[in-house]
């Protein structure tokens, strides 16, 4: 607080995200109807940060989140005129294999949003979790309210997949291009894409193990996650939870077949320049001698 203590602060909670939703939506009865019978806190705490950004809009901030950066600096001088929402990369798949936790290959933050109130991708990303939620309420049988979602049906149905999902197809429209991750992945610096910053993995997900990330104390840090995920525990990997977790730790078969030839080469060409040595060694023997 003590980098932007200028700001309102206010935390959300069960209860008052209620409040928010009735006094902010009272002629969206669907959003009413779903947020109250939705029970999984999780799925909750989701969506409601979109409700709140599509309503107020400000900046949205996980608890376990370390401002590193006045929000201030957040947008540069340049875009500040055409920016209207920013939004960060937390995954980038690059040219190694998908990590097992992410579902796609280039994947936005939701613990830290910044955006002007009613923009057009909060809400749909409003009715998109809405739309899902009545889906896997479908698909289990039940209804909003008795929904028991895996930690990859989190992640789909109101998580950074969605939300990942919901940016792309919005910059397709906005921009009337077939818009992918490819068009993003590698990002080293700010774009703007229509009145959409989009940030570099550092600036939001700084101190990660992948995608290139860099270390907290970098210039372009923003923001720190700390990760605290307390979440995860009560929403289990589809399939065998521990297989998968092992799976994550290793190489995938391609990566091992790639660096057992890499390997293989570099052995190779070392025996070639020690055969050169030798044979040269020799020669220089044989002149001597001559």
């Amino acid at each position: 607080m003590k980098l932007n203590h200028k700001h309102r602060y206010e935390i959300i909670t069960q209860h008052s995200g209620e409040s928010f939703v009735r006094d902010r939506f009272p002629d969206r009865h669907d959003i009413l109807e779903v947020f109250t019978d939705l029970q999984d806190p999780i799925l909750r705490a989701d969506f409601i940060r979109y409700l709140v950004l599509l309503g107020d809009g400000g900046v949205y901030s996980d608890m376990d989140t370390i401002a590193l950066m006045p929000i201030e600096d957040w947008i540069p001088p340049i875009h500040r005129s055409q920016t209207n929402i920013v939004i960060g990369i937390e995954y980038d798949r690059l040219n190694g294999a998908r990590w097992l936790d992410w579902t796609l290959d280039l994947q936005f933050c939701t613990w830290t949003l910044l955006t002007k109130p009613g923009h057009p991708l909060m809400e749909m990303a409003v009715d998109r979790v809405m739309a899902r939620l009545r889906r896997l309420a479908l698909k289990q049988g039940t209804t909003i309210s008795g929904i028991k979602a895996s930690f990859k049906e989190v992640l789909d149905t109101t998580g950074p997949a969605m939300f990942t999902e919901v940016i792309i197809d919005g910059l397709s429209r906005f921009t009337g291009a077939n818009f992918s991750h490819l068009n993003l992945t590698g990002l080293r610096n700010a774009r703007l894409v229509s009145d959409v910053l989009i940030l570099p993995i550092n600036a939001f997900g700084s101190g990660q193990s992948h995608s290139n990330s860099g270390s907290p104390d970098e210039e372009n840090a923003l923001v720190q996650h700390t990760f605290a995920g307390s979440w995860k525990s009560n929403h289990d990997f589809d399939g065998d939870q521990q297989s998968i977790i092992e799976l994550a730790d290793k190489k995938t078969e391609e990566e091992m077949k790639r660096e057992a030839l890499k390997t293989q080469v570099e052995e190779e060409q070392k025996k070639q320049a020690t055969e050169k040595q030798d044979a040269e060694g020799k020669g220089v023997n044989a002149s001597s001698t001559a």
